[in-house]
């Protein structure tokens, strides 16, 4: 059951793996609040998927730390904590052949971590995007990433990163079955995931096709799709650039 909050967050936006996340924070469900964004890249099918991301890997999370709050954040009394977390490459199950750059070994991965209200960071609720997995320390995922380079906009820097494309783009991975593991911070099975499936929601996909699916039928699926034309979401490098 999730009801209705509001935590207001400073700076407008919060730039995670797979997407960016508006101001206010809008659902709890089992004392886990739900953020509510929007989606980098396309990710619902896997003509998305071949259209946008470089690789396609199956990863492990194995750390984490919390970064620290923002200064404005605790100065008003409510705000995030991120968490920066390390994903071992355990496979490359797709690869396009115009990615920008080999598919790594390991990467960092920003993450969703706590809410904290009454001035007090330690005083910590678990936060995770609706719809797609927390990412957390022991559980594996099949994700599909791109290589993002360095941005700038007045006030503000993005680093070079690999960033997924959106919240159909982490499929949980526990035991080598899509579907199977850690959804917005709770362990789901692969009935939870095929239940909450709907083939007519007009935002069935990838994900819900796949669950109780293996890495190689994942891998079949892709190299069967069929590229889109690209669009570009993001400002030209040139006006954003950060010399």
């Amino acid at each position: 059951m999730r009801r209705a909050i509001s935590i207001t967050i400073l700076g407008a936006v919060i730039a995670v793996g797979v997407a960016t996340y508006a101001v206010a924070f809008q659902s709890q469900k089992s004392h886990i609040v739900l953020a509510q964004g929007a989606d980098r890249r396309p990710s619902r099918t896997a003509s998305d998927w071949v259209t946008y991301a470089d690789h396609v890997v199956v990863v492990t999370a194995v750390a984490e730390k919390a970064l620290p709050p923002m200064r404005q954040d605790v100065e008003h009394g409510e705000g995030a904590i991120l968490r920066d977390v390390t994903l071992q490459v355990d496979d490359v199950l797709w690869s396009s052949g115009g990615a920008a750059r080999p598919a790594p070994a390991s990467f960092d991965w920003t993450a969703y971590g706590w809410t904290f209200r009454g001035g007090n960071p330690d005083n910590r609720t678990e936060m995770a995007g609706a719809d797609e997995p927390r990412i957390e320390k022991g559980h594996t995922y099949i994700m599909a990433i791109e290589w993002q380079p360095p941005r700038c906009t007045p006030g503000d820097f993005v680093p070079a990163q690999w960033r997924g494309l959106g919240d159909g783009s982490t499929l949980p991975f526990d035991d080598k079955t899509i579907g199977n593991g850690e959804m917005e911070g709770h362990d789901q099975s692969v009935e939870q995931a095929r239940s909450a499936a709907d083939t007519s929601d007009p935002n069935y996909g990838l994900k819900d096709r796949m669950a109780g699916g293996s890495a190689d039928a994942l891998a079949k699926a892709l190299g069967s799709a069929t590229p889109q034309a690209r669009k570009e979401f993001d400002p030209p490098l040139s006006q954003t650039s950060c010399g």
